[in-house]
């Protein structure tokens, strides 16, 4: 199955939801930009250290 079928099936678990080819081609190229946009991200987070801060001061915190 093309990946532009296989959005399209997504697409058409919404049911009576009608799109025009027009709209079902821009769409499912939109998805797919999403997805590979996605696996960029998710690639770059695995690479990359991320930094915690304590966003309020100490004496703030919940619960002291």
């Amino acid at each position: 199955m093309s990946e532009k079928n296989r959005f399209a099936h997504r697409l058409a678990l919404l049911g009576a939801v009608e799109f025009s080819a027009s709209d079902l081609e821009l769409i499912t190229s939109e998805i797919a930009e999403m997805d590979r946009i996605l696996a960029d991200l998710e690639d770059f987070a695995q690479d990359t250290p991320w930094v915690s801060l304590q966003a309020q001061p100490i004496e703030k915190k919940l619960g002291s």
